[in-house]
């Protein structure tokens, strides 16, 4: 046993062989590397021949000897040892509790009878061990181990020594799996961001780009260094690049997802059109780490759309030209004619003629020829209305409602109908009236109300039985070819009132 100024000298050299050994742990990368300086430092600390780092494997239940100092050939990286309770070192692992062990391979009298020597321990003539486990946060990884040959025992403050090599190694031990593990998604990740067809980014929670897929420099020809951070805007058209610009800082600064489109510059020289949108990914607390964009190739598709956009207005304009022309005959008839009963009929065909031409003008006129907003359609169509009546008021109100186009087309022949009529006979005595007209919805079901302040319905008016009149039969059928309801009565005080509902179906 050392003397008291040697064995303050020995315990010192120990917390600086620690030191050194945390040092190094926090540096590691290589996981081999620091287990092995995890035996050598542990052999240093206690003055022996003898060390290793047991990693344990479940396949198997067994210990193997991952790192080592001083052994035969043949141990370090082949051996396996037990992990089971019987052993020191299965015991330190199963329990987590540090063994320290004298006397080992010695008469029965004398020596160790807790546990068993191993194979190797008696080939090597081990005498005395500690073993002290290397534990993480969450999982145990194995044992560290100092054995010896000599005789003379290990003490306590040895224990602590390996306890704070182990605790050391452990958190070591963590850190580079994780690690590992990190750059192993990214690995997967960069990949993956690689193969697909979009030009791919990162940027930092600032907004400043950090990284580029390797699509993006093929397709722009530009090299990282010149559109990193936010370089990227000399890729940017010179019309868009101040929105762009502006539009995604907003974004950056609220944490809100971006999207727009506009055009890149290829390596060509040319501009091709990006739908671009970026997310941000976010830590447990909902603090932005970075943004990952995407740029969406869509040249072709706006050329498409724009092709059918051109010919469905081109069309659009045969097809009004076509119906003018029929209002224009209709209107010529009406004024050849001597009959009143016949001259009325055509100037009610032409009125309904010029309608439909109307409606078709303004839908078709929209980008978008699958659907409507019901409110904005309606409200047109009484303004024309309007202008063909100005001795009326025509008073609109509505809510938006999004409705197909088709459904919109019946409804505007329906109301025009329904409010010619009231234009027509809710006030015979001249100086014309008032004819309100309202939109909503609720419940799922639309509303449309039209009610004038008039002379009112005839008595005994039942709309479903007015056959005789043209007007009557085709606010029926349209109705029905709606799925929808329509009740006719006396509006208050005076007048009457038309009230259509109909199921909103999803457009």
């Amino acid at each position: 046993m050392p003397q008291k100024s040697e064995e303050l000298a020995y315990r010192l050299r120990q917390q600086e062989i620690l030191a050194g050994f945390g040092l190094f742990a926090l540096q590691a990368m290589d996981l081999d590397v620091l287990l092995q300086e995890a035996s050598r430092i542990s052999a240093n600390g206690l003055g022996s021949e003898l060390s290793k780092v047991l990693e344990f494997r479940p396949e198997q239940d067994k210990l193997f000897v991952r790192a080592g100092i001083g052994w035969r050939p043949g141990v370090v990286g082949q051996a396996l040892v037990g992990a089971d309770l019987g052993s020191a070192a299965g015991y330190a692992f199963r329990t987590g509790e540090s063994v320290l062990s004298s006397h080992l391979g010695a008469a029965a009298a004398e020596g160790e009878d807790r546990f068993r020597a191993s194979q190797i321990m008696v080939e090597h003539g081990v005498r005395r061990a500690i073993n002290v486990p290397i534990r993480g946060r969450e999982w145990p990884f194995g044992v560290l181990e100092v054995d010896s040959p000599q005789e003379s025992k290990f003490t306590q403050a040895d224990v602590a020594f390996m306890e704070g090599a182990a605790n050391i190694l452990g958190v070591a031990i963590e850190r580079i799996r994780i690690e590992a593990a990190v750059q192993e998604s990214e690995a997967s990740f960069r990949t993956l961001a690689n193969s697909i067809p979009q030009l791919a980014w990162m940027a930092d929670a600032s907004g400043s780009i950090y990284w580029y897929n390797q699509r993006l420099f093929d397709y722009t020809g530009a090299t990282f260094e010149e559109i990193k951070g936010w370089g990227w805007r000399s890729l940017h058209h010179p019309d868009h690049v101040e929105r762009v610009v502006e539009r995604i800082r907003r974004s950056f600064e609220s944490g809100e997802p971006w999207e727009d489109t506009f055009p890149i510059l290829g390596k060509d020289g040319s501009y091709r059109w990006f739908l671009s949108r970026a997310l941000p990914i976010r830590d447990a607390d909902g603090k932005i780490l970075r943004w990952f964009g995407t740029n969406t190739d869509i040249t072709e598709q706006r050329e498409a759309e724009e092709r059918q956009h051109l010919i469905t207005q081109e069309v659009s304009h045969r097809v009004k030209n076509s119906l003018a022309l029929v209002a224009s005959l209709l209107g010529l008839q009406s004024r050849s004619t001597a009959s009143a009963e016949a001259k009325q009929a055509l100037e009610d065909a032409y009125a309904r003629v010029q309608t439909i031409a109307q409606i078709h003008d303004r839908l078709w006129r929209q980008y978008d020829a699958q659907s409507v907003d019901l409110c904005s359609f309606l409200n047109d169509l009484c303004r024309k209305l309007q202008e063909t009546a100005l001795e009326h008021r025509l008073d609109f109100h509505g809510q938006s409602v999004m409705v197909s186009t088709d459904r919109a087309i019946s409804l505007g022949l329906l109301l025009n109908e329904i409010v010619t009529n009231a234009f027509k006979y809710a006030y015979p005595e001249g100086g014309g009236g008032t004819v309100l007209v309202r939109l909503s919805d609720g419940s799922g079901q639309l509303r449309l109300e039209i009610a004038d302040k008039g002379i009112g319905l005839p008595a005994g008016f039942d709309l479903s039985k007015q056959r005789q009149s043209l007007g009557s039969r085709l606010i029926v059928n349209t109705a029905r070819q709606l799925q929808a309801q329509v009740e006719a009565g006396a509006n208050q005080p005076t007048g009457a009132r038309f009230v259509v509902t109909m199921p909103i179906k999803p457009v």
